[in-house]
């Protein structure tokens, strides 16, 4: 950057005009970062150089908002990403992306979330407070707890490796947890890395954004925890198919989907659990709600069906699914004169069982017999 606007100055000096348009970049900063702050950009290049990019080139007020500028020449009608960041010391944020073909382009952030806008008269610099955080149950035994986040297509959520050090504290009904601040709202789905801040690590689960979850940490594994006071449920799928990754997504009219926006939650991410010899991915802690959600399987946006019927959270679910429709659901409420059904321990529907063992569904009560 400092070249070309030396390369200007030369110029001008030798009476040749530049043609290249000069662009700004202004950023209201809201963060906690303080003022060492730095913008990096990729795109059809690197307009501020290699990572962590370049500090401002001044700072102005306009309509009683303090932004940033970070001044560039050039690079007219290209595409950049700007990534706003505390000059690469662990935190940092996507902004939108633009095409240079203005003179300005005004962004603000909290640290996590962005708003653009084009006019500085009316800025538009509220943000909702957090309300979301991952709470750990820190059994490791590690000296620190680091916790990394990464989204296809929204980079490191936490900042650069190893993440966030887990070190605010809360104590809920006796127990002391380490809390993380996790604000969004669901549309995306992060990837867990549980580390020391060293060469410890092991990845943690995938779960969507602005979701409160609660987890118990060892030192190379970790379990999904009832939220404290709240009722939680299971939802265990049996996969029969030959998709690369299934996913499972929820709705029920306006409300929030259980597993953030589509496509859901990737099952096969989850943990594995085998009961009576099925083998099974177990979303764990699934929030109770008399709320009858509708499912939808899909194969990470490609094929996919819906899951006949409705569900809602009051008791665990199981789901044997294949790659064209699920083969069986137990586990779901119904009447005590509720009609028995019963499944092989692979999951599959029989009308007319024989000799061998069984699973027996009626209404709630599912059971294991012997025939």
């Amino acid at each position: 950057m400092k070249k070309n606007l030396l390369l200007s100055a030369a110029l001008l000096c030798m009476g040749i005009a530049s043609n290249a348009a000069v662009h700004n970049i202004y950023v209201a900063n809201l963060t906690d970062w303080g003022s060492d702050v730095a913008l990096y950009s990729w795109g059809d290049s690197e307009i501020f150089g290699e990572w962590p990019g370049a500090t401002p080139s001044s700072t102005e007020t306009i309509s009683g908002v303090k932004y940033d500028v970070f001044t560039f020449e050039g690079h007219d009608g290209e595409t950049a990403h700007p990534i706003f960041n505390n000059n690469n010391n662990g935190q940092q944020v996507d902004l939108n992306e633009i095409v240079l073909d203005q003179e300005n382009y005004y962004f603000a952030t909290n640290g996590v979330d962005v708003k653009q806008y084009s006019d500085p008269a009316n800025p538009d610099t509220d943000f909702a407070p957090v309300e979301s955080f991952v709470y750990l149950l820190d059994k490791t035994g590690w000296d620190s707890l680091y916790l990394y986040a990464w989204a296809t297509g929204s980079g490191d959520v936490f900042g650069g490796w190893p993440g966030t050090k887990a070190e605010e504290t809360e104590v809920i009904e006796g127990e002391t947890y380490k809390k993380i601040a996790y604000p969004g709202d669901g549309s995306t789905q992060y990837n867990f890395i549980f580390n020391n801040g060293g060469d410890v690590q092991f990845d943690g689960p995938t779960v969507p954004s602005g979701t409160t979850i609660y987890l118990e940490v060892t030192a190379d594994s970790y379990k999904v925890l009832p939220a404290p006071g709240k009722q939680t449920y299971n939802i265990y799928v049996n996969i029969q198919g030959s998709w690369e990754a299934v996913y499972l997504y929820a709705y029920y009219d306006n409300a929030p989907s259980l597993f953030g926006g589509w496509p859901g939650i990737n099952v096969t991410a989850q943990p594995e659990e085998k009961i009576d010899g099925v083998t099974y991915h177990v979303i764990s802690g699934v929030e109770a709600t008399d709320d009858a959600q509708s499912f939808i399987f899909n194969n990470n946006d490609k094929e996919q069906y819906d899951v006949d019927g409705t569900f809602p959270i009051n008791q665990d679910i199981y789901l044997t699914m294949t790659d064209s429709g699920v083969v069986s659901v137990v586990s779901l409420l119904g009447g005590d004169d509720a009609v028995e059904e019963y499944y092989t321990l692979d999951g599959l529907r029989v009308d007319n069982p024989q000799h061998g063992i069984y699973i027996c569904r009626k209404g709630a009560q599912v059971s294991k017999i012997v025939k």
